[in-house]
Formats: structure tokens, C-alpha cells, sequence
């Protein structure tokens, strides 16, 4: 299958695809609750992380909408813990920040950074992304045209507010960016129902979801690196 030869432009997803995400956020967790030890030892017990989980159900329970907001999302479940110990919000927003620093600690994909450096002289570069990695501490921000993240401009994946404002930043038409990521209903059908193309990274093989098979299955690939050389490929 030859890529479009409409596309100018390559939007990225972050987690999953960029890099695995369980073990960064896992990570992430246990530094913040060893800090949070030191620094506050009697919230000990608050900064358990099966209390933290029920405090961010409460708070999801209570707005649905913090569910596709995760950096208000996590951000408000560690207040809630502060403020049941009895702390205020400005020791809440220094454990926030903790946490914040120790989730830009990635690990890449093996294939990630190549793809970027193949793609970047060829295609304009982007990300759109319902996650608050920062990409200049990453230390990749240089990579990317347009940065798009959900709690931005105020709507996550799939709405198609979040892709059109990815376009609007790039000056291209839907049909001139390609999105790539690995979340069906996100990275996919989202961008195409707002008329991009997508790519999925499907890295370990799964079966395209029944629930998306009116949508029929997109061009796959097994990671970035064989994306990129079907990019690159001569029509």
C-alpha cells in the first residue's frame, strides 16, 4: 500500500507510542509516594497507592470529564490527599511537581527517536497528545511544529476540536496530515472521522476491534521504524 501523496505533515500520539507508558507512570508513582514520605511522613498513610486510586475514582465520579483531563485529574487526586492529611494546596502542588519531573523521565521506544530524525526532513512534525508530558524537558520538543495536549486547549481525543486545532497551529488541510499512534479509537477513527489519515502502531499484534469494523482496518504497522520507511518509500 502507497502512502498518500497528499501528506505534508506526521501528528503523533505520545504514550504507547513514543514510549511505553505503564512503566514510566508506575515509576513516576512509587517516587512521588517515597518523597511524599520524606517530606510529609505523617501522609503516610493518605499516599498509600490503593487510597490514591479510590481518590481518583471519588474525584472521576464526581466529574466525568477529569477522566480525559489526566494532568487535572492527578493533580486534584493529590490534593485530596494533602487536604485529608490536613495540608494545604501549595505542599499538594510541590508533590504534583515531583511527580510531574519523574513522569518526563521516559524511556523510548528503541525506534522512536530514529523515526523522528528520518521523518523530520521530509514532513512537518507534531503531536497531538490527552497526556502533559512535557516535551522540552523530554528534550524532544525541538522535533515538532505543533504540540497539541488536551488539557490546552480544553478537549481530548476523539473530540475533533483537539485535531483541528493541530491543523489550524500546522496551516494544512486534514487530508495533508497523517496521525499515528496506537489507540483505535483515539489515534485512529478519531483523526479520520475529522478527515486526517492514521497510521496504527499495533506492536503487538492485535486484532483490529469489532467495535471499528464499519471503519475497516487502517494501514498497521509493527513499530515506528517500518512506518517511517512506508513514509519514505519512492511512489
Amino acid at each position: 500500500m502507497n502512502r498518500p501523496s497528499s501528506i505534508k505533515a506526521v501528528a503523533f500520539d505520545l504514550d504507547d507510542t513514543l514510549w511505553p507508558v505503564a512503566p514510566i507512570i508506575d515509576r513516576a508513582e512509587k517516587a512521588m509516594i517515597a518523597w511524599v514520605a520524606g517530606q510529609y511522613p505523617h501522609l503516610a498513610g493518605q499516599f498509600d497507592i490503593n487510597n490514591l486510586r479510590l481518590l481518583r475514582a471519588s474525584l472521576v465520579a464526581q466529574d466525568p470529564a477529569l477522566k480525559t483531563d489526566v494532568l487535572k485529574l492527578r493533580r486534584g487526586t493529590i490534593r485530596a490527599a494533602f487536604e485529608e492529611g490536613g495540608e494545604d494546596e501549595a505542599a499538594a502542588d510541590r508533590a504534583f511537581e515531583y511527580f510531574r519531573e519523574q513522569r518526563n523521565r521516559v524511556e523510548f521506544y528503541p525506534d522512536a527517536l530514529p523515526a523522528l530524525e528520518r521523518l523530520r526532513p521530509h514532513f512537518r512534525l507534531a503531536v497531538i497528545s490527552n497526556g502533559f508530558a512535557d516535551l522540552a524537558a523530554i528534550g524532544i520538543h525541538g522535533h515538532f511544529a505543533a504540540v497539541v495536549s488536551a488539557h490546552e486547549v480544553g478537549v481530548s481525543k476523539p473530540d475533533p476540536a483537539i485535531y483541528a486545532a493541530c491543523l489550524e497551529r500546522l496551516g494544512l488541510q486534514p487530508e495533508e496530515t497523517i496521525y499515528v499512534g496506537d489507540d483505535p479509537h483515539n489515534d485512529i477513527v478519531g483523526p479520520n472521522t475529522a478527515g486526517m489519515h492514521a497510521a496504527w502502531i499495533n506492536r503487538h499484534r492485535r486484532p483490529w476491534p469489532e467495535e471499528h469494523a464499519e471503519a475497516g482496518e487502517p494501514a498497521q504497522f509493527r513499530d515506528l521504524t517500518e512506518l517511517t520507511d512506508w513514509l519514505l518509500a519512492p511512489h
